[in-house]
Protein backbone atom coordinates (compact mmCIF):
# COMPACT_ATOMS: atom_id res chain seq x y z
CA UNK A 1 0.00 0.00 0.00
CA UNK A 2 1.39 3.37 -0.99
CA UNK A 3 1.29 6.21 1.48
CA UNK A 4 0.35 9.72 0.48
CA UNK A 5 2.97 12.42 1.06
CA UNK A 6 1.05 13.57 4.12
CA UNK A 7 0.80 10.08 5.57
CA UNK A 8 4.51 9.50 4.98
CA UNK A 9 5.46 12.78 6.65
CA UNK A 10 3.17 12.06 9.57
CA UNK A 11 4.63 8.57 10.05
CA UNK A 12 8.21 9.78 9.71
CA UNK A 13 7.54 12.61 12.19
CA UNK A 14 6.32 10.11 14.77
CA UNK A 15 9.37 7.92 14.17
CA UNK A 16 11.65 10.94 14.54
CA UNK A 17 10.01 11.90 17.86
CA UNK A 18 10.56 8.36 19.11
CA UNK A 19 14.23 8.45 18.11
CA UNK A 20 14.73 11.72 19.96
CA UNK A 21 12.92 10.34 23.01
CA UNK A 22 15.07 7.21 23.01
CA UNK A 23 18.27 9.26 22.65
CA UNK A 24 17.29 11.41 25.65
CA UNK A 25 16.50 8.33 27.72
CA UNK A 26 19.80 6.72 26.68
CA UNK A 27 21.78 9.81 27.70
CA UNK A 28 20.03 9.94 31.06
CA UNK A 29 20.63 6.27 31.78
CA UNK A 30 24.27 6.39 30.64
CA UNK A 31 24.83 9.25 33.08
CA UNK A 32 22.94 7.39 35.82
CA UNK A 33 20.57 10.29 36.43
CA UNK A 34 17.05 9.67 37.68
CA UNK A 35 14.11 11.52 36.21
CA UNK A 36 13.56 13.11 39.62
CA UNK A 37 17.14 14.35 39.89
CA UNK A 38 17.04 15.76 36.37
CA UNK A 39 13.81 17.58 37.13
CA UNK A 40 15.07 18.99 40.42
CA UNK A 41 18.23 20.32 38.75
CA UNK A 42 16.69 21.63 35.51
CA UNK A 43 12.95 22.04 36.13
CA UNK A 44 12.40 20.06 32.91
CA UNK A 45 10.03 17.09 33.01
CA UNK A 46 12.22 14.60 31.19
CA UNK A 47 9.62 11.84 31.55
CA UNK A 48 7.40 13.76 29.11
CA UNK A 49 10.29 14.10 26.68
CA UNK A 50 11.15 10.42 26.97
CA UNK A 51 7.57 9.46 26.16
CA UNK A 52 8.03 10.67 22.60
CA UNK A 53 4.51 12.05 22.59
CA UNK A 54 5.39 15.73 22.91
CA UNK A 55 7.14 18.08 20.56
CA UNK A 56 10.40 19.20 22.12
CA UNK A 57 11.40 22.81 21.70
CA UNK A 58 14.89 23.50 20.45
CA UNK A 59 15.79 25.52 23.54
CA UNK A 60 14.70 22.61 25.74
CA UNK A 61 16.77 20.17 23.71
CA UNK A 62 19.74 22.53 24.00
CA UNK A 63 19.35 22.52 27.81
CA UNK A 64 19.16 18.72 27.87
CA UNK A 65 22.31 18.50 25.77
CA UNK A 66 24.10 21.04 27.98
CA UNK A 67 23.16 19.09 31.09
CA UNK A 68 24.62 15.89 29.67
CA UNK A 69 27.62 17.70 28.13
CA UNK A 70 26.84 16.72 24.55
CA UNK A 71 26.61 19.02 21.54
CA UNK A 72 23.46 19.22 19.46
CA UNK A 73 25.33 17.70 16.54
CA UNK A 74 26.56 14.90 18.80
CA UNK A 75 23.00 14.33 19.99
CA UNK A 76 21.71 13.94 16.45
CA UNK A 77 24.75 11.93 15.39
CA UNK A 78 23.61 9.34 17.93
CA UNK A 79 20.27 9.12 16.13
CA UNK A 80 21.48 8.81 12.56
Amino acid sequence: MLLTDFEYLNDSEEAFKKKIALQIKTLRRQNQVTQEKFYSETNINIARLESGKVDIRLDTLRKVCYYFDVSLSGFFHGIY
